[in-house]
């Protein structure tokens, strides 16, 4: 299943992280071209510190950083996940565009308990691509009709978002230090 969720900034659209056939469906009802990777969302900083190549002062940086943020790091398990799969044949059509994995950590109680459900999500903004992200229902049931009269997509939460939070900061850190490189300021 496919699902529409809010997120600290604006709506997301998810999969499971194994959910290979809803992954590329994701980028289909999106328009989305598969040469853009998408974020994963986490349950909390916990997973972050053991399944990342981020140091703890980095995580300790995270867990304080005021501002909603995407994390762009290194993660063996991801990568291990996303070259071999599950041990099936099928593999991700655009595994190799992950050279990092953008992480975000889940900060809604929906976003939390659906990572409790499935494990890590894929997870991107719920707006067709090249169009501004979705903050009401309104929105989302327009851009998403037909998914969701077929359900092909579950919208989580039906109310308006606050349109005002800005896009999270894009970030990664410099090797093991604490300088930070914005790839985008929210």
């Amino acid at each position: 299943m496919i699902y529409i969720l809010p997120t600290d900034t604006c709506y997301g659209i998810a999969c499971a992280l194994d959910d290979k056939k809803n992954y590329e469906k994701i980028y289909k009802i999106k328009k989305r071209s598969f040469d853009k990777p998408l974020a994963i969302m986490v349950k909390d900083f916990y997973w972050l510190r053991e399944n990342t190549n981020l140091t703890d002062e980095q995580v300790d940086f995270l867990e304080r950083y005021e501002k909603p943020f995407t994390i762009l790091t290194n993660s063996d398990p991801v990568e291990l996940f996303l070259k071999y799969g599950d041990g099936d044949e099928e593999h991700f059509i655009n595994k190799d565009i992950y050279e990092q994995v953008a992480f975000r950590v889940a900060s809604q109680t929906i976003d939390e308990d659906l990572v409790d459900k499935f494990g890590p999500i894929w997870l991107t903004s719920a707006n067709l691509s090249g169009t501004w992200e979705s903050y009401t229902f309104e929105e989302i049931q327009k851009d998403f009709e037909y998914y969701l009269e077929k359900n092909i997509v579950e919208v989580l939460w039906g109310y308006d978002l606050d349109s005002n939070i800005p896009a999270s900061d894009v970030l990664s850190f410099v090797g093991e230090s604490l300088e930070v490189e914005y790839l985008r300021k929210g």
